[in-house]
């Protein structure tokens, strides 16, 4: 993909022509997995590690989510990655990625309308406090120990041997 995008910035632009649309579709579905691979680290990476349940070199079966909710509602970057690691979950999962509408912001605001401070969905369960911090806890250890493999491929020396 870096290659890919690296000619077109150059101004290496391949003419415009079908067998050349197929070729760039074709290696960019070729290289999905890598992509999806990437999509999973990058979610890992922006995953806050400041307490100490959270742990910097694999997913356990809870993390703390800062800045959930910013001056009583739903912080939009932060549920944004709730909703990429809804995806990561999804995929891993077999099922179809959900339709953005059915995200972790909706989610978040009908559990709201029920004054409830608490939300769960397939993946996980989402508790949030006065703090505007949150509580994210895993609902499918398979699918945590699936993306813990992924990061384990990239980061050898990183995990924990039970991750590998």
């Amino acid at each position: 993909m870096q290659v890919l995008l690296g000619h077109y910035t150059e101004g290496d632009v391949p003419e415009l022509t079908a067998a050349n649309i197929e070729a760039t579709f074709a290696q960019l579905y070729g290289a999905r997995g890598d992509m999806f691979e990437r999509g999973v680290l990058q979610c890992f990476k922006r995953l806050s590690w400041d307490y100490k349940t959270n742990q910097p070199f694999k997913f356990g079966n809870r993390i703390i989510v800062k800045y959930l909710f910013s001056q009583g509602s739903s912080n939009y970057r932060v549920t944004n990655e709730l909703d990429d690691l809804m995806r990561v979950f999804s995929v891993l999962d077999g099922k179809p990625e959900p339709d953005h509408r059915h995200g972790i912001s909706g989610l978040i605001q009908d559990a709201q309308r029920q004054r409830k401070t608490e939300a769960q969905n397939a993946y996980f369960h989402l508790r949030w406090f006065k703090n505007g911090n949150g509580h994210l806890t895993f609902s499918r250890p398979d699918l945590v120990e699936q993306m813990n493999k992924i990061l384990a491929k990239h980061y050898p020396d990183a995990l924990a041997s039970e991750a590998r």
